[in-house]
């Protein structure tokens, strides 16, 4: 891709890099920030590939105003990034002004190289002294309260606003299969869980909105495309199963509208969780809605007692199938599923305008003589831009795209051994490198 599409032009279309706090901030113990459930995950050994963690990462906290810097002069005007939870809300609840400093001069460096702010405010680095975590119900609630704190300190200088990142991750990563923090493995209390993080979404809404009714808000999904391994009824059905989870037990509750049945006979004793009235509550009127994007999934009917009761087995692509391209972290090229989920959304539920919040690729492509050749890379964003050009020009409504990730991070249970920047981070020096990846992108901005 030599010039941008014109329906892509920088001049009508919203341009942006993507991070997380958790990823790439460090200072785990500066400025009065808490301990969350991520600092405890990679604590217990065994849990991260490479038994890192995240207290310095790419030392974002004291190197925020170089990397805005970066950030400009790649050419990008759009930044999402996420408030940390634990650096700007104290145990007691109260507010921790150091921690509300911090995002305050990152705004400050923002709004200095005119590039807009997209905040999260939940990206799954949940503060350790909430009892019980996502499984309790007042967590949603706690939510509530510092959504409004951040909408007091912060929300003038916000324009817009994601409640949460990929609650599936955080819900059935977390507590069902275990591999992300808190590392639970418990089929029922992941539905529990994904119905809390839900009624914490509608609870946020409804807070901000009482203290500033001008913010566009909204939420970030990953939702599934789900392909069956063989046109064998119970493998389709399988596929089926993975797409509910995925997708319907978060759209579904968005518009007020009950999960499938046979998600609720999932949770067993744990039904008595939804009551009354949640779905007026986490159906509060969306303003956008963003979606990440990487990959497809491929199942099977379940093939062991645990997925028998997730309802399918995923079944990992085949790295000897030579038609098949993997990124590095070994998951399928497959551009044309970005246009097959969105119209499967868009088709299935009341979207309001779309974001494409997180794309990219694992390549893990060094440095050498002080560049990075991350080709693999270049070609994956690129068939994706085609695709969402195609999206648009068919008529979704896509505003803009974010490219994950600004820089090489702690990628969660894979620690650093996977790197999904655009920049490559030397996590010994911190010395930042623009990829080759990086300049394609300056160049078709500038295209």
């Amino acid at each position: 891709m030599k010039k941008l599409p014109e329906n892509l032009s920088p001049n009508n279309f919203e341009w942006g890099c993507a991070t997380s706090s958790f990823q790439i901030e460090g200072g785990t113990t500066a400025g009065g920030r808490v301990a969350t459930i991520w600092d405890d995950f990679c604590a217990q050994p065994g849990r991260i590939k490479d038994a890192s963690d995240g207290s310095v990462a790419c030392d974002h906290f004291h190197r925020y105003a170089g990397d805005v810097k970066l950030m400009a002069d790649l050419g990008f005007k759009h930044y999402r990034f996420s408030i940390a939870w634990a650096r700007v809300v104290n145990a007691d609840n109260t507010v921790n002004m150091a921690g509300i400093d911090f995002y305050s001069r990152l705004l400050d460096e923002l709004a200095k190289y005119d590039i807009t702010p997209n905040a999260t405010l939940f990206h799954w680095d949940l503060p350790s002294h909430l009892e019980g975590g996502w499984l309790n119900r007042d967590t949603a609630y706690r939510f509530a309260d510092y959504t409004a704190l951040v909408a007091e300190r912060l929300g003038d200088r916000l324009p817009r606003v994601a409640t949460l990142n990929e609650p599936w991750c955080s819900a059935f990563l977390g507590y069902d299969l275990g591999v992300f923090a808190p590392g639970h493995k418990n089929r029922e209390s992941s539905l529990s869980v994904a119905h809390h993080l839900m009624l914490a979404h509608g609870l946020g809404i409804q807070a901000w909105r009482s203290r500033l009714s001008q913010t566009s808000l909204g939420i970030v999904l990953n939702p599934e495309l789900c392909d069956p391994l063989t046109t064998k009824p119970e493998d389709v059905q399988a596929a089926k199963m993975a797409e509910y989870e995925r997708n319907d037990s978060f759209l579904n509750p968005l518009f007020g509208r009950e999960w499938p049945s046979m998600l609720l006979d999932q949770m067993g004793s744990s039904l008595s969780d939804r009551q009354a009235g949640d779905l007026a509550i986490t159906s509060e009127p969306l303003d956008f809605i963003g979606l990440n994007y990487y990959t497809r999934s491929i199942a099977r009917a379940p093939s062991s007692s645990e997925d028998a009761k997730r309802g399918y087995t995923f079944v990992p692509p085949d790295a000897a199938d030579k038609t098949k391209q993997l990124t590095d972290i070994g998951w399928e090229i497959y551009p044309e599923g970005l246009k097959r989920v969105v119209n499967n959304l868009t088709q299935n539920w009341p979207l309001p305008p779309i974001w494409i919040t997180e794309n990219g690729a694992a390549d893990n492509t060094p440095v050498i003589n002080g560049s990075c050749d991350d080709d693999m890379r270049c070609s994956y964003i690129t068939q994706h831009l085609e695709k969402m050009s195609e999206l648009i020009a068919e008529g979704t409504d896509i505003r803009g795209y974010y490219v994950w990730s600004l820089l090489d991070n702690f990628e969660w249970a894979h620690g650093y051994s996977e790197r999904f920047g655009v920049v490559h981070v030397d996590f010994e020096t911190q010395v930042r490198t623009p990829k080759k990846s990086a300049l394609m992108v300056k160049a078709l901005l500038k295209s």
